[in-house]
């Protein structure tokens, strides 16, 4: 069973801090270090008195979107080589 958080008025999908950094493939305090610089999308509701929550198209969306993201065949996804 893997239960997910849905926004009642909006059907949307909504993550914590770490459904987020593991879309990314960072670890949470990644994500949070990012969030606290404004380089990510802003939370869309929180879940309780301190837990964020994200839409979960939003966060996909900026992360391949993202410079310097990992996404597979993302346009502006570059492979460097080592100059000599």
């Amino acid at each position: 069973m893997k239960p997910m958080i849905i926004d009642a008025d909006t059907q949307r999908v909504l993550w914590r801090v770490d459904d987020c950094a593991a879309h990314c493939g960072i670890v949470s305090r990644t994500w949070t270090s990012y969030c606290s610089e404004g380089r990510t999308p802003k939370a869309v509701a929180m879940l309780g008195k301190g837990s964020p929550l994200w839409d979960a198209e939003e966060v996909k969306h900026w992360h391949a979107n993202r410079s310097g993201s990992p996404v597979k065949n993302h346009p502006t996804s570059t492979v460097r080589k080592r100059q000599k």
